[in-house]
């Protein structure tokens, strides 16, 4: 018996059958209803991703604010009673079910145990004491301080959002006069700057038990970076690797840094840079993966992240899924134009063009983008996902797609 869950969400489901974003953290596929008997808190876009039939909904304006959320919350468990479990997928809900835990005493990560995969300081210097190499940082909150640092670690530097998700608020600075313009334009309070490092990026993706044992990983290398797709507007990509020398490399390498936070019983996505000569730790979250990476993951090994992550953390039997690594798979994303809104006069579809592309999510002509383009998952400019080939085949046909992939648009007044 699983008992009660309280589950926080913010993500909606789409009803367009084209769009296939959250529909694998769907409340019908992750929770089981003869076991599970689930209360939802959801903001209004959240409501979407709910089923119609649910009995026990509750929605609030804004998760941000927490007074009006533990208001709710509160009155939720008087009337409803105590709950077992409190669940929320997004990174941006990690810190408000840690701190819901805490005031009503449900087991799971607490407020101390998130911040460090919220808190990029904390991260860093949690990896760091285990003997692990990461970038260089500082916290700062002064100009003074961050140019002092910036000349100790050298020009280009990564300033970024202590807490944040995606790559919201970075930016690379390239010299003292960008980074005062940057300290005059706002506030320092929540930023950090630390070392350029350059190398090849892949990420880690997996799940672990109760215990901190992996029950899957995989590894993938980006096309691109997340922060070019931010800042530049570059596709952004990555092909799943398949070669066991660079697998066991990084994997051993994340679980090194996963065993330094203290992570048990959670999904995990950790970025880190190859140099080469060596690996780098970029930062971790405590969720499953964005962008496309778990459908991927899913359609090549048969392994819903987010099923498994609830599996462990409902105590269910789990068994490690068995897999065979050494299929490829890809995704890209190609985003929006900008500035937004623009209408489609014509996109490529690259179903049975391109080698490998197996599902994609093109624009329609007359269609209006007005999602925000650097969001991962939103309608975009073209999404695309790949498998059936060798990590090689993969990256050639992730290549063949940007190069032949067109969109054009006109601007809606």
């Amino acid at each position: 018996m699983s008992g009660a869950i309280l589950y926080l969400n913010r993500w909606p489901l789409y009803e367009d059958e084209r769009r296939w974003e959250n529909r694998l953290a769907a409340p019908e596929i992750v929770f089981d209803p003869e076991t599970d008997r689930v209360t939802y808190v959801c903001d209004e876009g959240g409501r979407a991703g709910v089923p119609a039939d649910a009995e026990r909904v509750h929605v609030v304006r804004d998760f941000g604010d927490l007074d009006a959320v533990l208001a709710l919350v509160d009155a939720v468990v008087r009337d409803e009673g105590p709950f077992d479990h409190v669940i929320g997928f997004s990174e941006m809900l990690l810190d408000l079910a840690a701190t819901l835990r805490e005031r009503y005493r449900v087991p799971g990560a607490t407020s101390e145990e998130t911040s460090r995969f919220r808190d990029k300081t904390v991260m860093k210097e949690t990896v760091s004491r285990a003997g692990l190499r990461v970038p260089r940082w500082a916290p700062c909150r002064t100009e003074a301080q961050m140019l002092a640092a910036a000349e100790e670690f050298g020009y280009p530097v990564i300033v970024k959002p202590v807490r944040g998700a995606s790559s919201q608020g970075v930016r690379e600075i390239a010299s003292a006069g960008e980074l005062r313009a940057l300290c005059a334009e706002r506030s320092l309070h929540d930023l950090e700057v630390e070392e350029f490092v350059r190398g090849e990026i892949l990420h880690v993706d997996g799940v672990l038990d109760a215990g901190g044992k992996p029950l899957f990983l995989c590894t993938s290398r980006y096309v691109s970076t997340c922060l070019d797709f931010e800042l530049q507007g570059e596709p952004l990509g990555s092909v799943l690797q398949t070669d066991p020398a660079v697998r066991g490399r990084c994997e051993d390498f994340a679980l090194k840094c996963l065993t330094a936070l203290g992570l048990r019983g959670s999904a995990f996505h950790l970025e880190l840079f190859d140099t080469g000569d060596e690996l780098v730790f970029l930062e971790v979250g405590a969720r499953v993966p964005g962008a496309e990476v778990p459908y991927v993951i899913h359609d090549v090994h048969g392994v819903n992240l987010f099923r498994l992550w609830v599996d462990v953390l409902l105590g269910r039997p789990v068994e490690p899924p068995v897999t065979n690594l050494d299929l490829g798979g890809g995704w890209l994303i190609v985003p929006g134009p900008r500035p937004l809104p623009q209408r489609v006069t014509a996109a490529t579809s690259l179903l049975g063009e391109v080698p490998y592309v197996y599902r994609e999510l093109v624009p329609r002509v007359g269609e209006v983008l007005v999602s925000r383009p650097g969001s991962y998952a939103t309608l975009q400019g073209g999404r695309f996902l790949f498998r059936g080939g060798t990590q090689e085949q993969i990256e050639r046909a992730v290549r063949q797609a940007r190069a032949r992939y067109r969109l054009t648009t006109e601007p809606v007044a």
